[in-house]
């Protein structure tokens, strides 16, 4: 029974092999490319694994890091890092703003003080602004950020205005007001001249156009030449911030 049984497995095993040589005679090419496929497989895997010297510069599979991995990641974790404050906004006004003379005014002013660091262009924007808060805040002045007459007045005094001392000063004098008192910068026209006739006129048609809120006082103060100024922009004239007829004839007709 023994070598029967071997005789059949022997037999068995030849047929299993004779079929097999079959069906690779059937399709040479495809069995040929997966034995070459696998040879070569086995040729890199054993190159990897067992013939290098060192640690693989790329390899496949990585199970830990390797020494000084975590001050690469470190490392190129602060580059883009360092690219997003290279590549912060500028600090700049708006150039879609039309330039103001009031505006340009403060500009000067403030880069004379040192809080403005930009060209004086007349327009608003995040570096007028900036400016404007930190002269107020430096001054002891309600900080808003707005260029206004208000603040060209304190601008101007800034040599003498000490920190902390709220000033709430006006360009037009209330009759009976010292001008020393509100810092006003008055002109020889006084309130019953001629001249303090016609710069009271003007301030009486700067409120009614709604240029600026000025009290029609006849005294010419720094206010009053601001809003002057800023209506003689308006009109397209040059701004000198000097009362004169041909500006209450225009004041007269922009404000009926």
């Amino acid at each position: 029974m023994t070598a029967l049984a071997a005789q059949g497995l022997a037999r068995g095993a030849a047929r299993g092999a004779g079929t097999c040589l079959g069906i690779i005679a059937a399709r040479p090419v495809l069995f040929g490319s997966v034995a070459l496929f696998g040879a070569l497989a086995g040729l890199v895997g054993d190159n990897a694994l067992n013939r290098q010297a060192g640690r693989h510069p790329h390899p496949m599979l990585v199970t830990r890091p390797a020494a000084g991995a975590p001050a690469q990641r470190a490392s190129t974790q602060a580059a883009p890092a360092a690219s997003r404050v290279a590549s912060a906004p500028r600090i700049e006004n708006d150039p879609r703003i039309i330039a103001f003379p009031l505006v340009s005014d403060v500009q000067t002013l403030l880069a004379e003080a040192g809080y403005y660091k930009l060209p004086v262009d007349g327009r608003a924007g995040q570096a007028t602004d900036l400016a404007i808060r930190a002269f107020q805040r430096d001054h002891g002045l309600r900080v808003d950020g707005m260029a206004t007459p208000l603040l060209l007045s304190q601008l101007r005094q800034a040599d003498t205005l000490q920190p902390d001392q709220a000033t709430d000063q006006v360009a037009s004098l209330i009759e009976g007001t010292d001008p020393a008192a509100t810092g006003a910068v008055v002109s020889d026209a006084s309130p019953g001249s001629t001249e303090g006739e016609l710069v009271r006129r003007i301030q009486d048609r700067l409120a009614k156009a709604r240029i600026a809120d000025v009290q029609p006082d006849g005294i010419l103060g720094e206010r009053t030449r601001a809003a002057i100024r800023t209506f003689e922009a308006l009109q397209g004239m040059e701004p000198t911030g000097e009362p004169s007829p041909e500006i209450l004839r225009r004041l007269e007709k922009a404000s009926r």
